[in-house]
């Protein structure tokens, strides 16, 4: 595994519209000094100072084109920038002509498709665009009203984070202007200063932990930059970094080198690595600095979790031997809240998703994902029973996922409000227990981290979920103390975090594939309002389905060459299938991938080996019918909206499964060739669900949030028909009330079914729930129903008699819903009220 690191800086400009920063020499000379430095950065630097595009061009094609999948790579740019008429983005070089940056400067977008296509997944952007900043220092300040771009947005692609010296850049096309340096070319970058003075000496290091992540930087800057520039503000944009990212050592902190090597260890896919790794996190936990023992302590955690039942028995031995008390698990004890926090109340956002879940917390002006007890970003979505009857969450789960098929639990999230289970012995666990052992450990590390309980939450679902799965995630959250403050439809949750930063009215297609669902949702966004316009999707659609498919095509090569199935092998095919993803991965970045399994599975023969190789091609050739399902989807969305095409302004991905080339090609094509933005994969489920936390507890101002209801619900008539009471995509919270006539032969007692679905025949909706009513003796009667779903989505019906003054009501949960299933399975409802003959709605309440 290498570092590199390509310094590009700029000081002067052969066209005279871009001022002279002779600053930029100085700071490129520090920045290479502290990266190359063995003790600090250990990077092996390039520098380049005043070179032309052609020379730059060269060196950032070589840096990115030779990397390894391991390495880490760190760009720094110090320039000017530069947007032109079509509103994109470009880096000046010595020799660029301002009229023809096209031609003369380098792409936002060149830099962002050599991210994309580049093999590591480890990629550092620290962004000095117009050199200290989008804003002036005591010169001229461009007007508001000028148009901005984000820096971070022209430049998505997997495995990258960007950090920019402000928000935006204000360097917008001013026909016939003369734009100059946003400050003195003398004085030094703010920026790029804070990243030498804190890697210089260590105080960047904010977690004490004695090396200086990518997260550790950005908030070392941030204050940094913050409190000498008043209105610059330094942004962090992070896309699908695998880990954390440690950019240097603290030279101030001796445990350094020892944290790195116990964070390889513990993280070894070797279980004798991480035995050994144990001595060091026994050394580590006696260590006098506070941060170091508790790194140790997580990563203890994590181990006495593992797997591996020998990495774990050693763990708990060690954990034991030290008296650190009652593992943690079960009951779990709540942390002392951390000192100075007070009464403060924390709400966090949850994604719970079907592969991997994540939790995150608004603070000061930003989201923070919460790291898992593993130290890992996301917490794999899997619950396993193992055979002396005790449950693993999350990792612990998914490494012994191949060894235990039977009795581990993947994408429980597609079995809510079902009557799904998995059993061993006398263990026997929901779909809605699986998902709540699940949030509890999310809750629990966060606890952990936060050091302070937490009792509130807003979570985040698919959109096109129906009413029993979302009452059965809710059912879950709140069986482990959570209270859930608000569920936000998980495209809306990905629109949010993009929506921040909309000054002006901007519809947008958010397309959201994950693990096991496909939403897509076109939303309008204007000056912190996030509006849901139209939403559609795929409940049995997602990146799973590709993970099948490439293993059934692995499968039937292997039927060819060895003449044997080994569809009816469980161990076997789930080693299959785990390949199977990880190829899927390795073909968003590469032409082909090379699947191998040695003794794969035992036929008649002797032992079957997998070797093969897959290229994209056939991949994309094999999924071909999924792409056109999504598609339909996107087509499908955009008709409901309303909008045409040409109104659309932006696309969104967001879910794991976006990362795959063809999923963007083809969501382009069926946009009508839109720019597709990536900038949210794949923290900007959890990442909205935060801000919308933020929202409640009141850290959070100016975003307002107006979801949208994805299904029409309605009553079951007399005439065998569905009258709707709220159709989809009304925006939520809403309340509607409509007058009905009893219909003949209801004997004095009304039973009213609900339905929910797009059906005119109620037989093919989703039964709701049934209401009966004690009504008077007349013949016909009329009667008032009323629906209300409040913002959280929940959904409420109220039926009165206004003669007799008789009234019921109930709120859908999941308990209802079976119910009213059972009752429509039993007796096939007739339906008991029938229209007025004028049909219209005698109160709308849209809040």
């Amino acid at each position: 595994m290498a570092k590199r690191a390509l310094v590009i800086a700029n000081s002067v400009y052969d066209d005279e519209n871009f001022a002279p920063l002779p600053g930029a020499r100085a700071d490129a000379a520090g920045l290479a000094g502290v990266l190359g430095d063995p003790a600090i950065g250990g990077f092996e630097v390039t520098s380049l100072v005043d070179v032309g595009q052609r020379e730059a061009m060269r060196a950032l094609e070589t840096f990115f084109s030779r990397a390894d999948r391991d390495d880490l790579l760190l760009l720094h740019l110090s320039l000017h920038g530069w947007k032109d008429l079509r509103n994109r983005l470009f880096f000046v070089m010595k020799d660029t002509e301002r009229d023809l940056p096209t031609a003369t400067a380098i792409a936002a977008e060149t830099i962002s498709d050599w991210i994309t296509h580049c093999r590591s997944r480890r990629i550092v952007l620290t962004l000095d665009c117009c050199y200290s900043g989008a804003f002036p220092l005591g010169t001229l300040r461009r007007s508001e009203a000028v148009p901005r771009v984000d820096v971070a947005e022209p430049l998505g692609g997997k495995g990258r984070a960007v950090i920019t010296a402000s928000t935006s850049l204000q360097y917008a096309h001013e026909s016939g202007a003369n734009v100059r340096s946003s400050r003195p070319g003398t004085q030094p970058s703010v920026f790029t200063s804070a990243i030498v003075d804190g890697l210089r000496d260590g105080s960047a290091d904010i977690d004490g932990d004695g090396y200086v992540s990518v997260g550790d930087l950005y908030d070392y800057v941030h204050e940094r930059v913050r409190r000498r520039v008043a209105g610059q503000t330094p942004t962090l944009s992070v896309d699908n970094t695998q880990g954390v990212l440690h950019l240097a050592r603290s030279p101030r902190n001796p445990d350094a080198d020892m944290l790195g090597e116990m964070r390889s260890g513990v993280a070894d896919p070797q279980a004798w690595k991480r035995i050994g790794a144990l001595h060091l996190v026994e050394r580590l936990l006696g260590s006098v600095r506070e941060p170091t023992r508790e790194t140790a302590h997580r990563a203890l955690l994590g181990l006495v979790r593992d797997g591996d039942p020998e990495v774990a028995r050693r763990a708990r031995d060690l954990w034991h031997g030290r008296g650190l008390g009652d593992i943690p698990g079960g009951e779990r004890t709540r942390p002392k809240r951390s000192p100075g926090s007070g009464d403060r109340r924390v709400i966090v956002g949850i994604d719970f998703g079907t592969t991997n879940s994540a939790i995150a917390v608004h603070h000061g002006d930003d989201v923070r994902v919460i790291p898992s007890a593993e130290g890992s970003l996301t917490t794999p979505s899997v619950v396993a029973i193992a055979a002396d009857g005790s449950l693993l969450v999350g990792e612990a789960a998914r490494k012994q996922a191949a060894i235990n098929p039977e009795h581990t639990a993947r994408s429980v999230k597609l079995k809510l409000g079902t009557n799904w289970s998995i059993a061993r012995g006398g263990v026997r666990l929901s779909a809605e227990q699986v998902a709540g052992l699940i949030l509890a450990k999310l809750k629990a590390d966060a606890e952990a981290h936060l050091g302070m309980p937490i009792d509130d939450a807003a979570l985040t679902v698919p959109a096109v979920f129906g009413r029993a799965q979302r009452a059965g995630l809710v059912e879950a959250a709140r069986a482990v103390g959570l209270n859930v403050m608000r569920t936000v439809s998980e495209p809306t949750a990905a629109a949010m975090v993009v929506g921040t930063r909309v000054l002006r009215d901007h519809e947008a297609l958010v397309f959201d594939l994950g693990g096991g669902t496909l939403d897509v949702s076109v939303v309008e966004l204007s000056d912190g309002v996030v509006m849901v316009r139209s939403t559609a999707g795929d409940n049995l659609l997602g990146g799973d389905d590709w993970d099948r498919r490439l293993a059934g095509l692995l499968t039937e090569r292997v039927k060819a060459r060895h003449g044997f199935d080994i569809g009816h092998d469980t161990a076997a095919a789930r080693r299959l299938r785990e390949a199977a993803e990880a190829a899927k991965i390795e073909l968003s970045s590469a032409r082909t991938a090379r699947v191998r399994l040695p003794y794969l599975a035992s036929a008649p023969g002797g032992p079957i080996h997998l070797d093969e190789t897959v290229t994209r091609a056939e991949f994309e050739a094999a999924t071909g019918d999924l792409l056109a399902r999504c598609s339909a989807v996107v087509k499908r969305a955009l008709a409901d909206s309303g909008i045409a095409l040409a109104e659309l302004d932006q696309v969104i991905l967001t879910g794991g499964a976006t990362r795959m080339p063809a999923i963007a090609t083809m969501v382009g094509e069926a946009t009508g060739g839109k720019h597709v933005y990536r900038g949210v994969i794949p923290e900007g489920i959890v990442a909205g669900a935060a801000l919308q936390a933020g929202v409640l507890a009141g850290t959070v101002k100016d975003t307002l949030l107006l979801d949208a209801t994805s299904a029409s619900v309605g009553v079951w008539t007399g005439d065998g028909t569905t009258a709707q009471l709220i159709e989809r995509h009304t925006s939520i919270p809403t309340k509607r009330s409509e007058s009905f006539l009893r219909a003949d032969g209801d004997g004095g007692v009304v039973a009213l079914c609900f339905v929910e679905g797009e059906s005119a025949d109620p037989a093919r909706n989703t039964p709701l729930a049934v209401l009966e009513l004690a009504v008077g003796a007349a013949a016909e009667g009329e009667l008032e129903i009323t629906a209300d779903i409040d913002p959280n989505h929940l959904l409420h019906f109220h039926v009165r008699d206004p003669a007799g003054g008789a009234n019921v009501s109930t709120v859908i949960d999941r308990k209802v819903i079976e119910h009213a299933t059972g009752l429509v399975a039993s007796a096939g409802w007739p339906g008991y009220v029938r229209r007025m003959p004028s049909h219209k709605p005698t109160t709308r309440t849209d809040d």
